[in-house]
């Protein structure tokens, strides 16, 4: 059982000389003061992050004095039992360059003055005047004095030189409330007075990482932990944490924030930084047990959301949806009823991204624009373009294709500006998606592989995984079986040795999709059944009802038409629930051809028109063709002269777009209709030239579902003939 150290939160101290050059005094102390109090590992400092958020969030109430009302919800905003507050005031030349520090030591609960003292010292040597300010708080409440040791490490939470220590300070305040670009150029210029301080290289890391320069993050964060000697062991480790994220080095990462932990089990933060970490390390079921120590922390420590949160990302990066969207729920709540309004906007998008996997699409907008409001109004630039990001999903998921396109170039253009390599990767394999859907398999190429670079140079493997199935879809487009094949195979060893279980379903219908078209139909079906089943256990029911369309159109192959009908019908149930119009689309489609086989030529054409329709409105491209091809089936098998010629001429367009756009299966599934209809409507010479050729060229790609496809309509053709010239010998005969 953990037992907390008692918690103080240094608020910070109001200025009142009225003179604004005066006003980095008031991190300057704040800062001090919180590292002179967590010497010797007595108390619980709260980070300065956090108040500063808070700060925003409650409307920066004054720092001298509060209510006993705002007092509690400060203490429940940011869960510390103690709060410092106060004033200073500098007195001028006259006085020698004195400054008057007044502070209060409340408690937030009780909203009782636990303590009130007032120091004067010399601006010149403001280390004296924090460092006796702290000592007569510590015997106030019960904590050993500082060790001399100790002592000269508190030292270094602020750089000697004065005016390096202003324009730090004056970095930390722009940085805290979000302003990055601000916050370089002060902290730029603190170390270009003073090169050796450690922290102020570590910030301008922070600065650089905020406005996503990784590569300058990591020179800083380098420079930082080369410096970090003379600080505090915690603050060392933590100096040296930055350094391992900002390499790219998890597993040294890890090591360094379960130490902090294991030293430190009531810091929130470092129980959130290691479960972060082994999330980026690919190791999601670690974090969850992370996790579990963070909520087995006494109230108010496992009541914080930010522990929710680190749940539902545990959750995702395991593709497990439903816990993913009940944690976020929870940190909503939670945030919300404490005032956290940035944790919240947070809270929502990881929220959309969960819905949006689990099919709730008609809940996202609402979510996206309330978040959007948040980080608008903190300025938040990243966050403001993940909320378009996660905006461009929805749409892309109810069928608007080109909104989405456009939703995935904005956020992009923002990530670039800002260097964030990751949300970037993230981007181009969204835009990839939309191109290969919109029938660009080039462009959609060319996205996928510079995201997939992207993935590469920074070593993660889940961004790896998700990319090398889309060029496999692109080559499976395409009809490149081989290259296909190994890239689901890639991505699936991946997801399996990361556990990642949603993209490892995703890769698992990759390969089923690949075999089909192979020929293999039982070892597709067990593929496509395989994701489906995880689908189902992760709660994911917008891909499950794929995979029932996907195990639909292998029941096809086999003549099994009842089963497929069964299966379209509860897929389009889904999909009819969650709007996600493309989807259903697909199920009018599968349909259509299963109708078509029964011989019902009336309600397969109505399905067939409102896939076209959803096709052509949404430009997707791949979803038209297919559509069309099946659309002159309905009409050819009408055996009308007319509607057989009109289905034909039909078809050599379809083709003709096909080949254009390199669409190489479409293209041999038009094939294989115009041979059919040919053979039908007595045109045996060529429908049977048609069909042999085809036979070949998908024989040479390796496509035998296309290739037993054709054999077998030339083999039916060939019965029918034999019979009708056996009829013709016997009816001779008798004659």
């Amino acid at each position: 059982m953990v037992n907390p150290r008692r918690s103080v939160a240094v608020l910070g101290f109001r200025n009142l000389s009225g003179d604004p050059n005066e006003a980095w005094l008031s991190t300057a102390l704040s800062d001090w003061l919180t590292t002179e109090l967590s010497a010797g590992e007595q108390l619980r400092t709260l980070p300065a992050e956090n108040i500063a958020r808070m700060k925003m969030e409650l409307g920066a109430p004054e720092l001298d004095s509060l209510s006993r009302e705002t007092l509690g919800r400060i203490g429940k905003n940011l869960g510390t039992d103690l709060v410092i507050l106060g004033s200073y005031a500098t007195l001028g030349e006259k006085e020698g360059g004195q400054i008057r520090l007044d502070l209060r030591l409340l408690d937030t609960r009780t909203g009782e003055v636990v303590d009130a003292l007032s120091q004067t010292g010399s601006q010149a040597n403001l280390f004296d005047l924090v460092s006796r300010s702290g000592e007569h708080l510590r015997s106030k409440l019960g904590v050993r004095s500082v060790t001399r040791e100790e002592a000269a490490q508190v030292a270094f939470a602020l750089p000697s030189n004065r005016e390096a220590a202003r324009l730090y300070s004056e970095g930390l305040a722009k940085l805290r409330v979000y302003d990055a670009l601000a916050a370089h150029d002060l902290l730029a210029k603190s170390i270009a007075v003073e090169p050796d301080f450690a922290l102020s290289h570590s910030a301008l890391a922070s600065a650089w990482a905020r406005q996503g320069y990784d590569e300058n993050a990591k020179a800083e964060s380098k420079k930082a932990f080369d410096l970090s000697s003379p600080l505090s062991r915690a603050e060392r480790l933590l100096v040296e944490g930055r350094y391992r994220e900002a390499t790219l080095n998890w597993e040294k990462a890890i090591e360094i924030y379960r130490a902090l932990f294991d030293f430190f089990p009531d810091n929130l933060e470092y129980g959130i930084a290691l479960a972060t970490a082994q999330v980026s390390e690919g190791k999601g079921k670690e974090a969850l047990v992370t996790v579990a120590a963070l909520q087995a922390l006494p109230s108010p420590l496992s009541d914080d959301p930010r522990v929710d949160l680190a749940e539902g990302n545990a959750a995702e990066s395991l593709g497990d949806f439903k816990r993913m969207e009940t944690a976020t729920e929870r940190a909503i709540r939670k945030a919300a009823a404490s005032g956290d309004f940035l944790v919240v906007a947070r809270a929502k998008l990881d929220q959309c991204w969960a819905l949006e996997n689990l099919g709730e699409f008609d809940k996202v907008q609402g979510v996206v624009e309330e978040a959007k409001q948040l980080f608008t109004a903190a300025h938040d630039q990243l966050g403001f373009a993940n909320a378009l990001t996660v905006r461009g999903i929805a749409l892309e998921d109810q069928g608007d294709l080109l909104g989405a396109k456009k939703q995935y170039e904005a956020s992009l253009a923002v990530y670039q500006v800002t260097g964030g390599r990751v949300s970037a990767a993230s981007a181009y394999d969204n835009i990839g998606d939309i191109l290969l859907y919109t029938g660009n398999l080039a462009g959609a190429r060319r996205s996928y592989e510079d995201g997939l670079r992207i993935y590469r140079e920074i070593s993660r493997p889940g961004g790896v995984a998700l990319i090398e199935a889309g060029l496999g879809e692109v080559y499976l487009a395409e009809g490149r079986l081989t290259e296909a094949r190994e890239m689901f195979a890639d991505s699936l060893t991946i997801c399996q040795q990361i556990g990642d279980r949603s993209k490892e379903a995703a890769a698992l219908s990759g390969m089923g999709r690949t075999l089909r078209l192979g020929g293999d139909l039982e070892g597709a079906h067990r593929m496509e059944e395989e994701a489906r089943r995880v689908f189902a256990e992760i709660g994911d029911r917008a891909e499950e009802a794929r995979q029932l369309i996907a195990l639909a159109d292998l029941s096809l192959d086999q003549d099994k038409v009842p089963e497929a009908i069964a299966a379209t019908r509860r897929a389009a149930n889904v999909f009819e629930q969650t709007k996600t119009v493309r989807d259903e689309a697909m199920a009018d489609l599968i349909q259509a051809k299963a109708l078509l086989m029964e011989g019902d030529r009336t309600e397969a054409g109505i399905h067939i028109e409102r896939a076209t329709q959803i096709a052509q409105t949404s430009h997707d491209r791949e979803l038209e063709l297919s559509a069309r091809v099946m659309a002159a089936r309905i009409q050819a098998a009408s055996k009308s002269v007319g509607d057989v010629n009109e289905a034909i001429r039909r078809l050599d367009g379809v083709l003709a777009e096909a080949n254009a756009g390199s669409l190489g299966v479409i293209a041999l599934e038009t094939r294989l209709a115009q041979g059919e209809i040919e053979l039908n409507s007595r045109n045996y010479a060529t429908g049977r030239a048609q069909l042999a050729a085809l036979e070949k060229d998908a024989n040479r790609g390796g496509l035998q579902l296309l290739v037993r496809a054709a054999a077998a309509a030339l083999h039916v053709r060939r019965d029918q003939a034999l019979r009708t010239q056996t009829q013709e010998q016997w009816v001779a005969a008798v004659k």
